[in-house]
């Protein structure tokens, strides 16, 4: 089933609800929402107290998503970095210096992981880390 074309002159927004006269939108950067009937603007005011609380939990939401998309990938690249460390232990030609580096990115990887265990606030920032 497809939706008809937005009323001209309608702003973006970030949420929309359709039916087959009425258009409801939130438009979550003005936090305003506003209510269109046959193409007619009848309604405009800003957000409520719920329907901010509810924009900002969706804002932090989708970038927690972010975030944990990011550590995720990032832990695939330092299971390819901790592969090489452990094959110079095997071989025997890991340094001290070597070894001192590994503790650094273990514990900047183990960060990631509580981060992605734990989630909710703990992933509303990465941990940057030089070279990271």
């Amino acid at each position: 089933m497809t939706q008809p074309p937005p009323p001209t002159g309608i702003p973006p927004c970030a949420v929309e609800r359709r039916d087959a006269s009425v258009v409801e939108q939130w438009d979550v950067p003005a936090r305003t929402y506003r209510r269109y009937d046959h193409g007619a603007l009848v309604e405009e005011r800003p957000f409520t107290d719920t329907e901010n609380a509810s924009a900002d939990q969706a804002i932090a939401d989708t970038s927690r998503r972010a975030n944990a998309g990011a550590l995720l990938e990032r832990a695939r690249s330092d299971l390819a970095t901790n592969t090489a460390y452990l094959d110079k232990v095997t071989a025997g030609l890991a340094t001290t210096d070597d070894a001192v580096a590994q503790v650094a990115e273990l514990t900047r990887q183990a960060q990631g992981f509580i981060r992605l265990t734990v989630g909710a606030d703990l992933l509303d920032q990465l941990d940057q880390a030089p070279g990271a």
